[in-house]
């Protein structure tokens, strides 16, 4: 079973939602950072945590805030949710009892949202991210020529297109959270 990378909701009811982080962020500081961030907001009551499981335990006020405001308390704080749609946030297991893959557009949209709202929707990371490698496989080029004998130039240039395509497709808008 692969770990996962990205943090992720294992559970949630109105009022109470469990975060679940990845191995590289549950160090007790870090973790304790969070939780006092959590207990910061107005409309939570309790912030537990335990840093060798990744576990967040937060019980807050379900009239007055919901999962995607804690959620977006979490991101605030360099927190990336493996999927941001939230049809998929709790944990799931496919047919064959294998967690379920890393999803990278998930994770990129995340980001993407995060890098927007930073540059007040100047960068968008779903033209960035291929230019930059579009601009790679042209330097490769200009540098070492056709280079039949690496990985060539042209093998850039078809990532950098289906990476655009991959990341443009079904695309849903980036909504900026004012």
């Amino acid at each position: 079973m692969s770990t996962p990378q990205h943090s992720q909701v294992v559970s949630h009811t109105p009022g109470r939602t469990r975060f679940k982080l990845p191995p590289h962020r549950r160090n007790y500081q870090e973790m304790k950072q969070i939780a006092s961030c959590l207990q910061s907001h107005p409309d939570v009551h309790d912030v537990r945590f335990n840093a060798q499981t990744g576990s967040i335990l937060v019980h807050y006020d379900p009239h007055r805030s919901d999962l995607q405001e804690m959620k977006g308390v979490m991101r605030d704080l360099g927190v990336v949710f493996a999927d941001v749609t939230g049809s998929a946030d709790l944990l799931s297991l496919s047919s064959s009892g294998k967690e379920s893959s890393f999803n990278f557009n998930s994770a990129i949209s995340d980001l993407n949202q995060q890098v927007l709202a930073l540059t007040n929707g100047v960068i968008n990371l779903r033209y960035v991210l291929p230019l930059g490698i579009g601009v790679l496989a042209v330097l490769q080029l200009i540098t070492f020529g056709w280079q039949f004998e690496v990985v060539p130039w042209f093998v850039l240039a078809y990532f950098a297109i289906d990476t655009f395509i991959k990341l443009n497709s079904n695309q849903e808008p980036d909504i900026q959270n004012s």
